[in-house]
Parts: C-alpha cells; structure tokens; sequence
C-alpha cells in the first residue's frame, strides 16, 4: 500500500513538474493548455485570450454573457509583432468588415460579413455561412489578386481574379455559390485559355479549351468532347 502510494505521489509530482516545466514564459497565472490547439487559453470575466505554445498572445476577443465572442477581436502574429485578423463577433458570429494581414502589416483579405444566420451548406465550401457583401484577395506585393462578392454566405454576382502584373485571368459570375453563364478564362500573355458555360442553375453545359496561339485544342459539351 504504501508502495502504490508513493508510485501515485510520484508520477503526479512527475506531471506537475514536465506541466510547470513546458510552460512558457510570460504566460498569464490560469491560462490552461489545448491539446488540440496546441495553445493556452484564458478565459476571464468579460474576456478571452489564446495564447501561441511560445507564450506570446495569439487571439484576444470580449464575450457576452453567455461566453460567446461579442465586440472587437484581433489576432497576432506568432513571431513578429503585428495585428494578423481584425473585425467585430457579435455574439459568435463574426459581423461587419473584416481584414487579415500579411506580416508586413499589408492587407491579405478583406471581407463583410452579415446577420447572424448562417447558411449551413456554405460551411462545406469552409465558408462561415454569413458572408455578405464585397470580398478581396491580395498578393504579398499589394496588387489585387481577387474580388468578388458574397450573398447570404455563398458566392453571388461578378468575380474576377487577377495576374500579379494586373492582367485578368478569369472572370465569371456566380449565383447561390455556383458558376452560371459563361466563363472566361486566359493565359499569362492574354490569349484566351478557356471558355466554360452554365446555365442559369449552375449546370455545366460546354467547355472549350485553347492553345496559346488561340487554336482550338478540345471542345467538351454536356454529353460529348471533341478533343485532338
């Protein structure tokens, strides 16, 4: 018996310490580590903090009375200093205009995001579901790369993705998250690629395929291709 008791003694005294010993410095007193986060969170009064393995902070938000994420929130870089994400929650949802950053402190996406309700099929797109309103991508050098819009959390209307050097490289519209019309898309020294059509549904109807030289080199339609 007291054989097993010191085993007991030891092996907790052994967990506490390898727990005391891997936690970083500067970690506030409470904060509790996530396995599956591989973070530290601290959840107070009114506030939570997460926090990188290294000890330094990595997410900030206010919550509501039901401890969900109300007010402005902000997320930080792991190495650099600097604002990574931006925007509002309002009470779990995310709401309103936000951006996430390069570590250069340059803007990487900005987006809107709408009501509360959320669009469960978004989610499988890895969506939020509430997107709502314009939507821009940009390259590390600060040229636009994408812009687009979103309705009731799904892709919607016109969208167009750039070339670095500005130069379109497709365009199309988009309806409940799905291509419709035509498709237009081009190389890197502006020849058409492809074109591809929808019908209004979303349903593929053709596909045509060209060189750089703008030869035609395959022509797929719904239930047949011509290609050679």
């Amino acid at each position: 018996m007291k054989f097993s008791k010191f085993i007991i003694f030891f092996i907790c005294s052994f967990a506490f310490f390898c727990e005391s010993a891997e936690k970083p410095n500067g970690l506030p007193p409470g904060a509790k580590y996530d396995k599956n986060m591989n973070a530290y969170i601290l959840n107070e009064p009114g506030l939570s903090r997460i926090y990188y393995d290294n000890g330094k902070l990595y997410f900030e938000c206010p919550l509501d009375e039901n401890k969900l994420y109300h007010g402005l929130c902000k997320s930080y870089l792991r190495s650099e200093e600097g604002v990574s994400s931006q925007g509002k929650y309002e009470h779990g949802s995310k709401i309103g205009d936000w951006i996430w950053y390069f570590a250069d402190g340059k803007p990487y996406i900005k987006q809107r995001f709408g009501s509360e309700i959320k669009v469960e099929f978004a989610k499988i797109n890895g969506d939020e579901g509430n997107e709502e309103g314009p939507y821009e991508r940009y390259y590390p050098e600060g040229t636009l790369e994408v812009k687009g819009s979103y309705k009731n959390g799904q892709k919607s209307d016109f969208w167009q993705k750039y070339f670095k050097d500005g130069e379109l490289e497709y365009s199309g519209y988009y309806s409940k998250g799905r291509k419709i019309r035509t498709w237009f898309y081009y190389f890197p020294n502006r020849q058409t690629e492809s074109v591809e059509v929808f019908d209004e549904k979303g349903n593929f109807l053709s596909r045509t395929i060209f060189s750089p030289g703008g030869k035609v080199l395959c022509e797929v339609q719904k239930k047949e291709s011509r290609c050679g």
